[in-house]
């Protein structure tokens, strides 16, 4: 239900972007816009390509861990798709990171969502 709300928050403009360490997709499963959304920790079920980066988000747990293949092809560009959930000695994601207020990313996260709300 949370998620929801958020979403709607965000629709209505009140929620300027969302950061999160979740890896289980209930941000984007409902229906938070992927371009207000930060996803810091992957998720599992999102693969990207590793040629065009088109993400694929799946109703069903990818698989693997530290952008492993996945075994899958891209439609676009027939490269290989990998999970995107990252081990503990990977980097964030630089483009979710850049896409992060700048506000936000010199600060510590824990295991919480942040929420950037617009004056």
């Amino acid at each position: 239900l949370t998620h929801y709300a958020i979403t709607r928050l965000t629709n209505l403009n009140h929620l300027a972007h969302c950061i999160t360490q979740n890896v289980d997709g209930l941000h984007r499963r409902s229906g938070l816009p992927r371009s207000r959304h930060s996803i810091l920790h992957g998720c599992v079920f999102t693969e990207k390509c590793e040629t065009c980066s088109t993400e694929y988000f799946r109703d069903f747990d990818v698989g693997g861990l530290s952008f492993q293949t996945t075994g899958r092809i891209c439609i676009h560009c027939h490269g290989q798709l990998r999970d995107t959930v990252l081990d503990w000695e990977d980097e964030l994601p630089e483009e979710d990171w850049s896409m992060a207020p700048s506000t936000m990313r010199s600060g510590g996260f824990g295991n919480y969502a942040w929420y950037v709300f617009e004056d």
